[in-house]
């Protein structure tokens, strides 16, 4: 199980940092889907929404932290081989604070490129590595929903 784990996460970290170095060595401004999908470079010095702009060390830290509480969480939990929902969230939530955590350290931002326009409203730019985040939480949060109704 951890091994797939592992494994999930290093290809999400992989992925993420490829498509970054690209993104950072040779994006211009994309537009794939007119008034909807376009890619964009920006760099982030803050969490999601751009939060806690300018405390770089403090974000560091705070993924540090946060990565030793989600490998000590994944350490306790008792989880079956078969258990995929488990092993994919654990692996792409890993992957996803490694992925921005590596920007942070090695260039002091985060590099950003997904712009979405959703109903006129633009969204604000976000990563691959962020996706994976998102992902690996709301996969996490339904499998707790679950597990507390089988429980209860």
């Amino acid at each position: 199980m951890y091994k797939k784990i592992t494994l999930i996460a290093s290809f999400a970290v992989l992925i993420d940092q490829i498509i970054k170095f690209v993104v950072y060595n040779y994006l211009t401004n994309v537009t794939l889907i007119p008034n909807f999908l376009s890619l964009v470079y920006a760099e982030n010095e803050g969490v999601a929404f751009s939060m806690l702009s300018g405390s770089r060390i403090f974000i560091i830290l705070i993924s540090i932290i946060l990565l030793g509480i989600l490998i000590y969480m994944l350490s306790k939990e008792k989880v079956e081989k078969n258990e995929k929902v488990t092993i994919l969230s654990y692996g792409l939530l890993i992957g996803g604070i490694l992925g921005n955590l590596i920007d942070r350290i090695i260039r002091g931002v985060v590099i950003d490129y997904v712009s979405l326009n959703i109903f006129g409203y633009p969204f604000p730019i976000f990563n691959l590595a962020d996706l994976f985040i998102t992902t690996g939480v709301i996969l996490i949060v339904i499998k707790t929903i679950k597990d507390d109704k089988k429980h209860s």
